[in-house]
């Protein structure tokens, strides 16, 4: 079951295209769809914890590092959304979903962990596949501007992460920070669409219908299904069932965007896969070996 619950997870965050480019297809700004989408998921997120009975309350100063983070969340989903403006919603997933590896990047560089053989490996494969991503230099590639919004995004993602790690937020569960992330990611954005007066109410039942369809697949089915599924087969078996996110948003762009098919949009996004699978499997798989040498050595 825990398999199941991880990949509907990974899945649900790749439908994130599915829902947003038509809202922003019909002129509604990505500030705007951001908006709705941390609205209607904190609305939906709510009811969760309080029938799981998990406080929702916190310290003060949890909550200030809670605001400052859900800060850079946000900023990470406006720069992923405005990239769909000069990249194929596929590939701006797979881009984005290289935030493990800079998680690890970052734990390395201010956090004093060792690096080793799989990182470097990792941080090679990672930038191949950038580059097969890219259409190399030839005509078919891509918008530069658009591959750097997503690598911006995925390292905003990325210091949420860590900053999480590090802020060691105990007193409330899993699913009441999700909630706390989405309010104040909603309050952020919210804020950013009056100062850029990109704000707009929605207009039909049609556009209603997305953004809370956007909101409770991709923030609260995702998240909800992610948090179960951790307590079932752990967090290094659920992040790397991560793989499906990249995977839905390639699909979801070919078969209804219209989206490029190439060798090179295959090849990147398994390249980067590979990557983050590497990352996150890679040190279970030398301690393996390490116990496996030791048996074999008695």
């Amino acid at each position: 079951m825990g398999f199941l619950l991880a990949l509907v997870s990974s899945a649900a965050f790749g439908l994130i295209p599915l829902f947003s480019l038509p809202l922003m297809h019909d002129g509604m700004a990505a500030e705007c769809v951001l908006f709705y989408r941390f609205l209607f998921g904190a609305l939906a997120i709510f009811p969760i914890p309080v029938l799981r009975h998990e406080r929702l309350a916190a310290p003060a100063r949890e909550l200030v590092r809670l605001a400052v983070l859900s800060v850079m969340y946000a900023l990470a989903a406006l720069l992923m959304f405005q990239g769909f403006h000069y990249l194929p919603s596929g590939v701006a997933s797979t881009l984005q979903f290289l935030y493990p590896l800079m998680v690890m990047i970052i734990m390395i560089v201010f956090f004093h962990e060792k690096p080793s053989l799989i990182t470097a490996s990792s941080v090679a494969l990672a930038i191949l596949g950038v580059f097969l991503l890219s259409g190399g230099e030839g005509e078919g590639a891509v918008s530069a501007r658009g591959i750097t919004l997503l690598l911006v995004s995925a390292l905003c993602n990325a210091v949420y992460i860590s900053g999480l790690h590090v802020a060691r937020i105990r007193s409330i569960s899993g699913l009441s920070i999700t909630f706390w992330v989405l309010f104040f990611g909603m309050l952020a954005s919210l804020v950013n669409a009056l100062v850029s007066d990109t704000f707009v109410w929605l207009h039909s039942w049609s556009e209603a219908a997305l953004a809370v369809l956007l909101a409770v697949v991709t923030a609260a089915v995702s998240n909800l299904t992610l948090v179960l599924a951790i307590q079932r087969i752990g967090s290094t078996m659920t992040s790397i069932l991560g793989v499906m996110e990249p995977l839905t948003a390639v699909t979801v762009g070919i078969l209804v965007f219209d989206e490029p098919a190439t060798a090179g949009v295959f090849a990147g996004v398994a390249v980067i896969c590979l990557a983050v699978l590497l990352v996150m499997a890679g040190p279970q798989l030398v301690q393996r070996l390490k116990k496996g040498r030791l048996q074999a050595s008695k």
